[in-house]
């Protein structure tokens, strides 16, 4: 682990550990001051949930936990275990066990005593133990948590956020940074979840376009009208994903992406419609990125000095809870199409259906089903033919997830592929238990 990484650890350490001594002055001091500002009493009046009933494994810390976000600072631990195995396709059978320790960091600097709107956030990533992605001939990760920042070693620390956000009144958001652009789709309706909390496959999760790295050194601007939401991203083509983003960025090229989220309803129900547009001056046939490629046969040709990337989404609802709107089952889905040289996915598609709560007692509860295709260059397939034979990739994935209680998830999720470089499909089956610490 090199110096940068230490240096932001100890940095997380040391703030959660001051959080975690705060806790303990709480409990056995009186509500008293603490640079100035009042502390909540201690006691627990009949308003506040009970354990179970908590968001949070370790509740409120003693009030500390509700103290540092009345002061702006925002602090959402969580750990996410994994038992995955793979049941049917090429390579070794069985389950592997592996793990996701995250701790998410916002401070409201308007707050801290600086303008307003103007905030920091910081997600400090640990991966342990093992996962099976690239296993039964999938290039597709069929576990993002774990792919991302990775496995090395059968372990591996990053910080997949570090950024500055500035908010101008209601409708302009402008980020700049190294940001973690999982968890920017994880708010996507019907998929998203980081991998996490639906769907595990990166396809659903993050969909790979090979133009737009997991984790991205760069700047959005986001402009929200009544009508629609406009976004403009100018970043490094080249992922950051273990790095810094500050050595040298920008050396390989520019890339640019716009997009338009456009709020759709029909009949009461809602739903959006996207389009995105990206060109990216970024040379040769680098594949470093979002994708478990083989390496390309030497003395490749036909390397192009710039990519393009299109696509179109949809979300809609087609029933919603008139009681809670955010419950309810709607459709999903998705098409893009890029250059396709240099860029080793030409095309893809996906679709599916997605649901929470309905089910009584279960109203936390989220599930879903998707189909992706992912069609691959001729170019690149000719390129690694001698090496390795691939084929268009697709598959289908089905996940339950049961909230146990607002803190505690047990998730289940079936995976059959066809992978692009199997001889077979193959069959994924796991589990998944998250705490939110």
């Amino acid at each position: 682990m090199g110096n940068y990484y230490k240096k932001y650890l100890i940095t997380a350490m040391t703030i959660f550990s001051a959080c975690t001594r705060l806790s303990a002055q709480e409990k056995t001091a009186p509500a008293g001051n603490l640079a100035g500002d009042s502390i909540p009493a201690v006691g627990v009046s009949a308003t506040k949930p009970g354990w179970i009933e908590s968001d949070n494994l370790t509740g409120d810390w003693g009030g500390g936990r509700s103290w540092l976000g009345e002061h702006g600072i925002i602090l959402k631990p969580r750990l996410t275990q994994f038992y995955q195995d793979l049941a049917k396709g090429d390579g070794s059978h069985g389950f592997e066990y592996g793990g996701k320790a995250d701790l998410l960091f916002n401070a409201d600097l308007g707050k801290l005593g600086l303008w307003k709107g103007f905030s920091f956030t910081v997600h400090a990533e640990y991966n342990f133990g093992n996962g099976l992605n690239g296993s039964g001939g999938t290039v597709v990760p069929v576990n993002t948590a774990l792919y991302f920042p990775g496995m090395d070693s059968s372990d591996a620390f990053d910080l997949s956020s570090f950024y500055l956000q500035q908010q101008f009144g209601k409708s302009v958001t402008l980020v700049i940074g190294k940001i973690n652009m999982i968890d920017f789709a994880s708010t996507k309706p019907f998929m998203g979840g980081a991998g996490i909390n639906a769907f595990w496959n990166c396809t659903f999760a993050a969909p790979p376009s090979g133009t737009v790295p997991p984790y991205l050194f760069g700047a959005l601007l986001v402009l929200q009208t009544k009508s629609a939401k406009f976004g403009l991203w100018v970043y490094d083509p080249l992922s950051v994903v273990n790095k810094s983003g500050l050595k040298e960025p920008f050396t390989e090229g520019i890339t640019f992406r716009g997009n338009v989220d456009i709020p759709v309803t029909i009949a009461g129900l809602q739903g959006h419609q996207g389009f995105v547009a990206l060109y990216s001056t970024q040379k040769g046939t680098d594949l470093e990125g979002d994708l478990i490629l083989p390496p390309l046969a030497p003395g490749t040709s036909g390397v192009k000095n710039f990519r393009y990337y299109f696509n179109y989404s949809f979300d809609q609802y087609l029933f919603q809870s008139p009681a809670n709107p955010q419950e309810g089952v709607g459709l999903f889905g998705q098409i893009g199409i890029s250059d396709g040289n240099p860029n080793p996915l030409r095309w893809s598609a996906l679709a599916g259906i997605s649901g929470k709560g309905l089910i009584p007692g279960r109203s936390r509860d989220n599930w879903g089903v998707g189909y992706y295709y992912d069609g691959f260059s001729k170019f690149y397939e000719g390129s690694i033919e001698s090496i390795e034979p691939i084929r268009d990739e697709q598959g289908l994935e089905i996940f339950y997830k049961f909230s146990l209680t607002p803190w505690l998830g047990l998730g289940t999720d079936l995976q059959i592929i066809r992978g692009a470089t199997g001889k077979e499909n193959a069959l994924f089956a796991g589990l998944s238990m998250v705490i939110n610490l």
